[in-house]
């Protein structure tokens, strides 16, 4: 195979073989023992998250509790070790809602029971409150307000500031084909329920699909259907990249994988379904 002496060739064919390596140790789980329940879940850790992911976040299984309500118990926890302590429990680890970044459930196969389960996992997590107090990002955001109202000679009234809620993802190793064929025909519910029990970003591993929602503030918000089969997986590592330094500030300045993979962005989705949004919500933009 031939390079093209930059980067992004050899990060593609990393996630491709990623990709692939997912896949198989899903098959060798599948024909070694069907009973071994959440086998998928470590690998899925141990294979991608803990290589991928930057070294501030540490990865978990556990129950997320805020000032007001709690998740179920999450499959995989993304939260910041270095800022914040988790409390570990008899049965199940605490996470303070502060200090998780996204939350992600991860399914070894497609079903409609499974995928509802996911959704109330999603609700649960989208319904906790959190202690919120301004960050240096808000800060330094103020003093541009400030800094831009004195330039016209005016005063700043203030600013409304809208956090982020915990993000919130999804992994069906096998399955979906059926769902994903035709998205129009559930165009209903996710009008209705995507903001609140839609995963921000679901990836279909075996089909290769990844399904994000997406919202610029700018335009009507909306549930993409997008078909990249082996760069799947590279998509999908970029979303939880989003998701988390939208949720975290960094001295460095934001880092995405978009220089690596501009031929992936360039692929449009296949489906898209505008949603619903909520009144109050940051700008979210996945892809």
């Amino acid at each position: 195979m031939q390079h093209d002496g930059g980067g992004e060739s050899r990060v593609l064919q990393f996630f491709q073989a990623k990709r692939r390596q997912l896949l198989a140790t899903s098959d060798l789980t599948v024909c070694e023992h069907p009973g071994l329940s959440g086998s998928h879940r470590e690998e899925f850790q141990r294979i991608y998250l803990r290589e991928v992911l930057p070294r501030r976040y540490d990865v978990g299984r556990g129950m997320v509790y805020g000032l007001f309500g709690r998740s179920k118990e999450a499959d995989i926890v993304i939260w910041d070790s270095q800022n914040y302590p988790s409390l570990p429990m008899l049965d199940h680890s605490f996470y303070f809602a502060e200090s998780v970044r996204v939350v992600i459930e991860s399914k070894s196969r497609w079903s409609m029971a499974n995928w509802h389960d996911v959704q109330e996992k999603t609700k649960a997590v989208r319904s906790i409150t959190l202690d919120y107090s301004r960050s240096l990002r808000d800060e330094i955001s103020m003093i541009r307000e400030d800094i831009a109202a004195l330039r016209v000679g005016k005063e700043l009234a203030g600013a409304l500031i809208v956090p982020h809620k915990i993000g919130t993802a999804a992994v069906f190793i096998e399955g979906g084909q059926d769902f994903l064929k035709n998205p129009e025909k559930i165009a209903e519910e996710i009008e209705q329920d995507a903001e609140e029990s839609w995963p921000d970003v679901t990836l279909f591993l075996r089909e290769g699909v990844v399904v994000s929602k997406q919202d610029d503030g700018e335009s009507d918000p909306y549930v993409g259907f997008y078909r990249l089969g082996e760069n799947s997986l590279i998509d999908f590592t970029n979303s939880l990249l989003r998701l988390l330094s939208e949720r975290a500030l960094s001295a460095h300045g934001e880092f995405y994988l978009d220089n690596y993979m501009r031929s992936v962005l360039k692929i449009g989705p296949y489906a898209k379904v505008e949603y619903q949004a909520s009144l109050w919500s940051p700008q979210r933009k996945i892809r």
